[in-house]
């Protein structure tokens, strides 16, 4: 992988990786969960994107995790994640709660701002 126009330093340099497009990239993309299996913040999120962030495109904030935070967590853990070119969603989870797939605008107008809004989230596959 290259960022702009240099080597990249990783471990293991002598096993082949498939170079990727800098971001924000169209194909090869990375999604991670946010936290649901294990419980995980702000400072998690800092350790990965200064660790890994490079290869992260996405957050999708699994089971709908995120409805259990306080909004000031959930606000800074959207803004950390924009901050580091990475997207964030709220998986599938929204559909759930609406009983089908069609959601109405009013509904979504009441995420958080920065939420990434899909074709799929809104009913339109």
């Amino acid at each position: 992988m290259r960022a702009k126009g240099r080597k990249v330093e990783r471990s293991f340099p002598f096993l082949r990786l498939n170079e990727r497009e800098s971001k924000p990239r169209k194909r090869g993309l990375t999604e991670i969960r946010g936290p649901y299996y294990s419980a995980y913040g702000r400072r998690h999120l800092e350790d990965l994107f200064e660790t890994m962030g490079r290869y992260i495109d996405s957050l999708k904030f699994a089971g709908g995790s995120f409805t259990l935070m306080p909004e000031g967590v959930v606000r800074d853990i959207i803004d950390l994640c924009h901050k580091h070119g990475v997207l964030v969603s709220t998986g599938g989870f929204i559909e759930s709660t609406s009983g089908n797939a069609g959601i109405s605008a009013l509904t979504l107008s009441k995420f958080p701002r920065g939420f990434f809004r899909s074709r799929r989230m809104i009913g339109c596959v």
